[in-house]
């Protein structure tokens, strides 16, 4: 089928006011359909509501004549049992197996057996998916990524393409993980034992190779984040044995925080005439970027142009909201007056760092080799990143209040946020008064 307009299918009733969804059957698959149209009450009066409600029943047309046109035969198991979801919701059900349609209430199931009735010569699916004898497909733990790919494909946009793959990659692991303690099993098959003993095999781990809670959790995490789309597209429950498995940080398991970096071993040593030239250029104007801004490094290596601001009274960053790039987090959405050395830095790459746009961790790899490698490193437990919790410090020291601090570090704050806080002005003069001095301040 091409493409359609889907608001072009979403009308009023003149009487009510209430929209539904009204289609005519496609010629081409007319033959296999023998329904004349699609009519879908979407329940509402509001047009926003309805094309949103729309969306559900559309795709669930669209998934359903692809299937009729591939045939019963070529229709894979877990394509088919979509197919008959969605197609008993765009006729106005929910998809029970055979068992639960009946001891259905009589009323629905009267009005299943109709449409049973009136397809039982024109359309097999129609009468499998109404009456539920599509039989539950049986994926396997190795089928968890392409099964949430397909049915979380809304949830996927916005990464850039290294997000991507770090999203993949770690998902990923934690499949294989699983898989190799406790067997590529049937995930309608996997019990609560089974995940008791995943979890054991990573409190194993972590002791064993010294690691933190949050390595494990994150595996628990990425599972039932994959799960939970599947579930939903398939009207399963596989992610609930699942629930509740994370493990209990502690004093010995708990990830430690990056200690910050001494403000005089900022001045003394990363600020120095010289002291970066071991860098390649762009990478020392990251780090430079990074001194009094407390910006991720993230953060600074995908600026774009347009959101750097040199001109104007208070020249700034903006990390913005876009849509070829996910933010950490919607707080992480923020503006930062840039001042001093940061300053500098930014009027040398008013274009940003296209060396290293979307390779933010290629970045974060050489500068901490470096640096660790030169003697600018305080302790092994400092990294590039260890100069973010500097200026938190910092300015939490000078008396920045709780609101411009997570203003300017990109924090949630415990009320609601209007227009920009602080004041850029107000911003640019407090971050002015804690200014690092350094050779090229005059000029900066």
């Amino acid at each position: 089928m091409r493409s359609e307009d889907l608001s072009r299918y979403v009308v009023k009733h003149p009487a009510s006011g209430i929209y539904r969804y009204y289609r005519r059957v496609p010629t081409e698959v007319a033959h296999l359909d023998k329904r004349t149209h699609i009519k879908q009450s979407l329940k509402t009066k509001s047009l926003k509501e309805a094309l949103d409600k729309a969306q559900a029943v559309h795709d669930a047309a669209e998934t359903f004549w692809r299937a009729l046109l591939a045939g019963n035969d070529n229709v894979s198991a877990f394509a088919r049992y979509e197919s008959a979801v969605k197609l008993a919701q765009s006729l106005g059900f929910t998809y029970r197996p055979a068992v639960e349609v009946a001891a259905l209430p009589l009323d629905e199931l009267e009005r299943r057996l109709a449409v049973v009735n009136e397809n039982m010569d024109r359309s097999q699916i129609v009468v499998d998916a109404v009456a539920g004898t599509v039989d539950e497909p049986s994926p396997r733990l190795s089928n968890v990524w392409s099964l949430y790919e397909r049915h979380n494909a809304a949830g996927l946009t916005g990464m850039s393409k290294n997000q991507m793959r770090k999203h993949k990659v770690s998902r990923e692991r934690a499949l294989r993980y699983a898989i190799d303690v406790m067997g590529d099993l049937e995930l309608s098959a996997i019990t609560r034992a089974d995940v008791l003993k995943f979890r054991e095999w990573w409190t194993s781990k972590i002791i064993g190779e010294g690691l933190t809670a949050d390595s494990a959790n994150r595996s628990f995490s990425d599972i039932m984040g994959m799960l939970t789309p599947i579930d939903g597209a398939l009207h399963t429950n596989y992610h609930a044995v699942w629930e509740k498995a994370r493990i209990k940080e502690t004093n010995a398991t708990k990830g430690g925080r990056r200690p910050p970096f001494p403000d005089q071993w900022i001045t003394d040593k990363i600020l120095t005439p010289g002291a970066m030239d071991m860098l390649d250029e762009d990478a020392r104007l990251v780090v430079y970027a990074m001194v009094e801004t407390g910006a991720r490094l993230g953060e600074i290596c995908n600026l774009r142009p347009q959101d750097i601001r040199l001109v104007g009274e208070v020249p700034h960053i903006e990390i913005a909201e876009r849509a070829d790039r996910r933010q950490k987090t919607e707080h992480s959405i923020r503006r930062v007056p840039l001042v001093g050395v940061s300053l500098w830095a930014m009027r040398q790459r008013p274009q940003g760092f296209g060396k290293y746009q979307d390779k933010s961790d290629s970045a974060s790899a050489l500068i901490n080799k470096v640096m660790r490698n030169n003697g600018l490193m305080p302790s092994d437990d400092h990294t590039v990143y260890s100069l973010r919790h500097s200026f938190q410090d910092r300015i939490e020291n000078a008396g920045c209040s709780d609101r411009m601090q997570a203003d300017l570090m990109g924090h949630e704050f415990g009320r609601p946020r209007y227009g920009d806080g602080a004041e850029m002005k107000c911003r640019q003069q407090f971050l002015e008064g804690i200014v690092f001095a350094w050779p090229r301040s005059a000029g900066a």
